[in-house]
């Protein structure tokens, strides 16, 4: 890495230029070695993509601040292995992997299922900050955790989304930033870059994505990992083939709900960061509609060739109206059964988190720029499918 300047200031942040970005990842990591060179493409494709938004300085210098943050963090992971070359003695079990789109209670559901204390799963903080690993029995002692939890007592949107600092976070969204793979789903990214990311090779960021697991659990077991993500609809070939014994649970809801609802979301995201008026909501539908439709097509062509028998699948108005009866369906598929105390805490949490007890996420398609009939005809084959 000779030659590259060191000694930046903040501002050189809100217009990164490629060499910039890596000799501040270096200059905090203390190391170039990155292990590879696969995240060069992701990290050329995310600048040239951040320069193409309406971001405030505020978020701009947020997201040139990560991209250096996830760099540096890949490059003090390498580091780690090296010096603790007996963690990758110890492979990650499973996983369990719950998997469908967006919005159709992915959450809700790893979110009971992490409850089961034999599920080890990735924490905010911890996807956050992986270094240094968590150590069993002293992670109420961490600040990481302590700064967690301060945060989530200021957090207004569980009607949006469910949030516990002490539960599952989504593992792909915290770590694919590693080999600069991020979807960047806070941001409005131009097509262009969606494009590049639905085709991009994610073999090696899997690799990777295990030699984080090995790294966490290797101070804090269980090993018998408990992931989720909607986004690894895109991406199951890749986890098949980088984890041969996982088992994928699929959550369903009706498309029609769960578009509008998506859009919503992320354009109260790209509002919070983008400059007054340059959000257009009518086309952020239209675009997670494409984006969705696709993901599912994927999804659904990679279960035909990995094995139809991976899969469970659940309807989301089930897991809300029976989660007893879903809990055993998924548990005699995985192959565990419901203990006494699970099923007493899975009544608890879903006593606690019974639709209707945040408020309500109200919205219509037509907000953005979709109609209830457009998206059921776009995800026909699926509705059919899978009745919902």
């Amino acid at each position: 890495m000779s030659g590259l300047t060191t000694g930046l200031q903040q501002s050189d942040l809100l217009d990164p230029t490629f060499e910039q970005v890596v000799a501040m990842a270096v200059a905090a990591a203390g190391s170039d070695d990155f292990g590879g060179d696969g995240w060069r493409d992701g990290l050329n494709q995310s600048l040239t993509a951040f320069q193409q938004i309406p971001l405030t300085p505020e978020a701009r210098l947020s997201a040139m601040a990560k991209l250096v943050h996830d760099l540096s963090m890949r490059l003090r992971i390498e580091q780690w292995h090296k010096h603790n070359p007996e963690a990758a003695a110890v492979p990650v079990e499973g996983p369990i992997i719950v998997v469908g789109l967006p919005r159709t209670g992915t959450t809700a559901l790893v979110g009971m299922m992490a409850l089961d204390e034999r599920f080890r799963f990735l924490r905010s903080w911890e996807g956050a900050s992986p270094l240094p690993p968590p150590i069993g029995g002293e992670e109420d002692d961490d600040p990481r955790v302590q700064a967690a939890r301060a945060a989530a007592a200021g957090y207004d949107k569980p009607h949006v989304h469910l949030h516990d600092p002490d539960g599952p976070e989504e593992d792909a969204m915290m770590l694919s930033g590693l080999d600069m793979r991020s979807y960047h789903g806070p941001y409005p990214t131009p097509d262009a870059y969606v494009d590049w990311w639905l085709d991009a090779d994610f073999a090696p960021f899997f690799a990777l994505h295990e030699k984080v697991l090995r790294m966490l659990h290797s101070r804090r077991p269980p090993h018998l990992w408990l992931l989720k993500s909607p986004i690894y609809l895109f991406r199951l070939k890749e986890i098949a083939a980088q984890y041969p014994n996982a088992r994928f649970v699929m959550t369903h809801r009706d498309p029609s709900k769960v578009i509008p609802s998506v859009a919503s979301l992320h354009t109260m995201l790209h509002e919070a960061r983008c400059l007054p008026g340059s959000v257009n909501p009518l086309q952020v539908g239209p675009r997670h509609l494409r984006v969705w439709s696709e993901g599912m097509r994927r999804g659904l062509a990679a279960r035909a060739e990995i094995g139809e028998h991976r899969f469970i699948d659940v309807k989301n108005d089930d897991v809300v109206k029976r989660p007893m009866q879903i809990s055993e369906r998924i548990y005699d598929h995985i192959g565990l059964s419901v203990t006494a105390p699970l099923a007493q805490r899975l009544e608890e949490y879903t006593s606690r988190n019974a639709p209707g007890n945040f408020g309500t996420h109200r919205y219509t398609a037509e907000q953005y720029g979709l109609t209830t009939a457009g998206i059921r005809t776009v995800f026909g084959d699926y509705i059919e499918r899978f009745a919902v």
